[in-house]
């Protein structure tokens, strides 16, 4: 890291660094309650450049991400919940987010640089947790899995605020309470045909580059993955330092082309607030 900054640039790159912890841990709050849209409303760069990376691929732009994390997933959320409903009255009259699901990440081993010129901030984040929830459950049982993933994040101060703008979610390991020996079911999965490498379900419903993830789910064939390795001192955030090449331009002008995810519904229809899925 650049060492002859100003006093200025210090309290700068000081302000930036608790800006990124404090979307980190609010983003781990709001996760666990599934309230997603505070954060994608508040904490998120409204870019075309904005990415969302999962062992599934890369979600590219505010809106595709806005799509997938809030409409996609609270339409999940209702149904869950009215599964839930029919057998515990108790839930009725609670928010249907933090009732369907819950996802639980503590937030470890942060390695967090500032730009040499103070316009990005890259991080990364060991992520150990555990979650409930109707995502791969029997949606007449509540259950319940614990995963270790990595957190690979990227920031942008623009219009005198620091703004997400990449995040890269590197799964690692995970497997629900109720296994026995996970690592050995998890071999037979594999053996006998049941998945395929990095093939876990739980897709989004728009997806721009579904090649884009290097990062697969651990299996007995391949070496662990360095997918989103700590961050190195760095003058810029570019093509040579990002988790998410070719989308580095916050103004979204200079970006990889890509040929789209399918298109939104409320740019056919401007009066659709909540969308229902047509396919599950």
């Amino acid at each position: 890291m650049k060492k002859d900054l100003s006093l200025e640039q210090r309290v700068h790159n000081a302000n930036g660094s608790l800006a990124c912890e404090d979307m980190k841990g609010r983003h781990a709050y709001l996760h666990a309650v599934m309230y997603c849209r505070e954060e994608f409303d508040v904490m998120w760069h409204k870019s075309d450049n904005t990415t969302w990376c999962h062992q599934f691929g890369r979600m590219v732009g505010w809106e595709e991400n806005y799509y997938n994390h809030v409409i996609h997933s609270e339409t999940n959320m209702v149904q869950a919940r009215s599964s839930y409903m029919k057998k515990y009255n108790i839930l009725g009259g609670h928010d249907f987010r933090g009732v369907a699901g819950s996802g639980i990440h503590v937030l470890c081993s942060d390695v967090i640089e500032v730009a040499e010129d103070g316009m990005s901030i890259r991080a990364s984040y060991l992520t150990p947790g555990t979650f409930t929830g109707a995502v791969g459950f029997d949606p007449d049982f509540k259950g319940g899995s614990w995963l270790w993933e990595r957190y690979g994040s990227e920031f942008v101060y623009v219009d005198g605020e620091w703004k997400w703008f990449h995040e890269d979610v590197c799964p690692d390991l995970m497997s629900k309470y109720d296994k026995g020996n996970w690592a050995h079911e998890r071999y037979l999965d594999y053996v006998e045909g049941r998945l395929k490498i990095g093939d876990l379900g739980g897709y989004p419903d728009r997806l721009t580059e579904p090649d884009a993830r290097p990062h697969n789910d651990y299996c007995i064939v391949q070496t662990v993955q360095d997918t989103v390795p700590p961050p190195e001192p760095y003058a810029t955030l570019d093509d040579d330092n990002t988790y998410s090449p070719g989308r580095t331009d916050p103004t979204g002008k200079n970006s990889i082309k890509t040929t789209g995810s399918q298109k939104m519904e409320w740019e056919m229809n401007p009066d659709v607030v909540f969308m229902v899925q047509k396919e599950v």
